[in-house]
């Protein structure tokens, strides 16, 4: 018997980013007995399947949810409970960028919850962060950051209900290569119709590359906790590439889009913070351009695929910038060791989008949506 999952999301590009690799195997999940739809609305009919998939993002703006710890009065949890009358398995997948931000109080109403990235240790998620991120308690603790209106999200893990949390899948398996094009814009409002192949183009990590150092990011993210990271990075980078006379830069004129991609073909080394979360589209593109990615260490969580390994997919560089200019400066010594550190951070990005990676998600989605 066929097996009917409904996956409730909207036109954002971060819930596109999570669903994507679902849209991507429609075909091979059918095959296999689940036929999935996505929807932008919240009805008797959407409810109504096998397998509810609500994405947090997207639900919360549906039912306008204004709380920031849901209780049991909140629209959220009405549909929660409505949901319950028609929808077999209700799963949660949580959106949200960082590894420490939930909603846990969410547990006993669903039956699964998935989250992009997941701290090694649960016990952790009993610990309330300030900032709500494992990262930002570190800034606070080490930099005495402080941010002006705290962060109030917290609720612990209860370990009773240990057992519905798992892992989901991560954005790199979504579209990073042409995210702000037409076609994907149109593919956002309607995810059931619009189907298509990425055609990436690699480049080689053994490219000649004339610039040492490259990012563009933004760094005036409202929470400070949040902000201090890049900008304490890009301040240190600005250090080190005068006082080592690299080239490159932190920060310059907007970019075109070709223009941004061929600064990143001649880029040795891709230097990428942490922003809201741990991962970013700017690490994936360091990947498809054969840069090497420069990451605060990631050692406190797990993801999937887990194509971030230190020192072999990328190189981590510790949260407090100590070690920072020696990691630029050993690098650009050493060619080859850069060119194979982004040789292997392509390839493994490559398998996991491959046809083998895309059946390898299959099996992984099925699996999860199956605990």
């Amino acid at each position: 018997k066929m097996k009917q999952v409904n996956i409730i999301i909207d036109s954002s590009r971060i819930v596109d980013y999570l669903i994507d690799p679902i849209r991507k195997n429609i075909k091979t999940l059918k095959l296999r007995g689940y036929s999935v739809t996505f929807h932008h609305s919240i009805n008797q009919k959407t409810l109504c399947c096998d397998f509810l998939l609500l994405v947090s993002k997207a639900v919360f703006g549906i039912v306008n949810e204004k709380e920031v710890i849901i209780s049991e009065e909140s629209p959220t949890m009405k549909l929660l409970i409505k949901a319950r009358q028609y929808a077999g398995k209700i799963i949660w997948l949580d959106s949200s960028d960082s590894t420490t931000v939930t909603h846990f109080e969410l547990l006993p109403f669903v039956d699964l919850y998935l989250k992009k990235q997941l701290l090694k240790d649960k016990k952790l998620y009993q610990k309330n962060f300030l900032g709500g991120r494992i990262f930002t308690d570190f800034y606070h603790n080490n930099f005495d950051v402080k941010d002006d209106v705290p962060f109030n999200q917290f609720y612990p893990l209860n370990m009773d209900y240990k057992f519905k949390l798992d892992l989901s899948w991560n954005i790199g398996l979504g579209n990073m290569y042409t995210p702000f094009s037409k076609i994907n814009k149109l593919r956002l409002m309607i995810p059931n119709i619009i189907s298509y192949k990425q055609n990436i183009i690699y480049t080689s990590p053994s490219f000649k590359r004339e610039v040492d150092v490259f990012i563009r990011t933004t760094s005036n993210l409202d929470r400070n906790s949040v902000a201090f990271h890049r900008k304490e990075l890009l301040d240190r980078l600005n250090t080190i590439i005068f006082e080592n006379d690299l080239s490159g830069s932190t920060k310059g004129k907007w970019l075109s889009t070709k223009e941004f991609k061929k600064k990143l073909q001649a880029t040795k080394i891709l230097p990428s913070p942490f922003g809201w979360g741990e991962l970013g589209v700017r690490d994936y593109e360091a990947f498809i351009h054969g840069a090497m990615l420069l990451k605060p260490s990631m050692a406190h969580m797990e993801t999937w695929p887990p194509i971030f390994i230190e020192n072999e997919t990328y190189i981590p560089f510790n949260w407090d910038f100590s070690d920072l200019n020696d990691k630029i400066s050993y690098f650009i010594k050493h060619e080859k060791e850069r060119i194979y550190i982004a040789e292997n951070g392509q390839n493994a990005y490559k398998k996991s989008i491959s046809e083998e990676g895309m059946n390898a998600f299959s099996n992984w989605f099925i699996s999860k949506i199956n605990k």
